[in-house]
């Protein structure tokens, strides 16, 4: 499958959905004001021209500049892919 691939952390493969991915960064860029794209760009790393290519559906970032994008908007693989990392427990109290 060419939109999932594995990385390894702490010893333990994990696929990832990379398409899920960058629709959670999309929502993300796509809830900034544009009058404010330039202070996205600075704060990020990523250019301006960039940010309006990806929510345009113009480009797919490359692997750095998703990383770049996740890391500003402290977007995690478990959020992204709305999977839970440890589920709830939940017990009746007795």
């Amino acid at each position: 499958m060419p939109d999932v691939i594995e990385l390894e952390r702490a010893g333990a493969a994990v696929p990832i959905d990379l398409m899920m991915l960058l629709d959670g960064v999309k929502r993300k860029i796509k809830a900034v004001p544009a009058a404010e794209y330039g202070d996205l760009a600075h704060e990020s790393g990523v250019s301006v021209p960039t940010l309006y290519s990806i929510i345009a559906d113009r480009r797919i970032p490359s692997i750095p500049t998703l990383q770049k994008l996740c890391n500003h908007f402290a977007i995690t693989v478990d959020l992204a892919t709305h999977k839970q990392v440890m589920p709830p427990v939940v017990r009746p109290i007795s």
